[in-house]
């Protein structure tokens, strides 16, 4: 279970991976696939390359690939679906498929019978996912297609033209260096103009690209991501507030509590000394985790709960 800022990419069964996680907090992060998302209980805030979302229960999502975003739960933590389909899942059949973008746009349960019926689709497939009958990959690889078949007809996708092709991988490429070198760094003094000699372009130019891109500047991206890991830190450990600003890239003790109560509301000791401790330990990671991931047994009793309510 990974809990950190990172380029997700979970191991695949047949090109794709889907489950269902209870989120707090998730921190700037992206994907190499596709990722559809459906709201199961709860609701969210989403900030994806400079602009706000909201979702609701019953709404879903999707996120192309190499797209930077950030989730939060409005009230309490929010469960959602999340499937991942790489691009080359469909490269045999529809390579087109490469090029397509969705944006962020948010489709609504009950916005018309079609929407409905892509709400069932997706339960449906987690729990023919879930419940790994013989030849389930077949039925699964089956329904993905259709999933996707049906959000072409619903949403308002645009296309990459091929001669924006080479540029589009480019960029990518340079966002999933940049999304790596931070997270292999952020520990370690990082400055967006080294970052730049790295990749050979002017620092104004890397300087824009990350704010289009990440929708941060880098500066509140960096600080975003050493905020969250120092938080897990304060939670899950006894190590002094000293050396958790330290270890996570923080220049002096004094900017880390500037951060933290910026990003949490509160200092790093106030928010320590405000987590539930029973009988002395440590708290369990999965509870105060910014996410949790469900068993496949878990999710399934979830979904066919839903599938009964219609």
């Amino acid at each position: 279970m990974k809990y950190e800022y990172e380029l997700i990419s979970h191991n695949y069964i047949r090109g794709f991976h889907l489950f269902l996680v209870r989120i707090l907090y998730r921190t700037p992060h992206l994907h190499r696939e596709f990722e559809v998302n459906l709201i199961l209980d709860g609701s969210v805030e989403i900030l994806s390359q400079g602009r706000g979302y909201h979702a609701e229960t019953g709404d879903f999502f999707v996120f192309d690939p190499y797209q930077p975003h950030e989730l939060r739960a409005r009230e309490g933590t929010v469960l959602i679906l999340s499937i991942q389909i790489s691009p080359a899942f469909f490269s045999d059949y529809f390579p087109q498929m490469e090029s397509v973008r969705f944006g962020t746009e948010i489709f609504h349960r009950t916005a018309s019978p079609r929407h409905q019926q892509l709400y069932r689709q997706l339960l449906e497939l987690t729990c023919c996912y879930c419940q790994k009958a013989p030849f389930y990959e077949l039925d699964c690889a089956r329904d993905i297609n259709a999933l996707f078949r049906a959000l072409l007809d619903v949403s308002a996708f645009t296309v990459v033209s091929e001669a924006e092709r080479p540029a589009q991988r480019a960029r990518q490429e340079r966002v999933r260096y940049l999304a790596e070198r931070i997270e292999g760094g952020f520990s370690e003094k990082l400055l967006l103009g080294d970052l730049a000699k790295e990749l050979g372009v002017d620092l104004y130019y890397l300087s824009h690209f990350f704010r289009e891109h990440f929708g941060l500047s880098f500066q509140e991206y960096l600080a975003k991501l050493r905020c969250e890991k120092a938080r897990r830190e304060l939670l899950l450990t006894d190590r002094s507030l000293l050396d958790i600003s330290l270890s996570c890239g923080f220049s002096s003790p004094k900017y880390f509590q500037r951060a933290f109560q910026k990003q949490y509301g509160a200092t790093p000791k106030e928010y320590r000394r405000q987590a539930p401790r029973e009988t002395g330990e440590l708290p369990a990671a999965s509870v105060l985790t910014s996410q949790e991931f469900l068993s496949d047994h878990e999710s399934l009793r979830v979904v066919q709960r839903l599938l009964e309510q219609g």
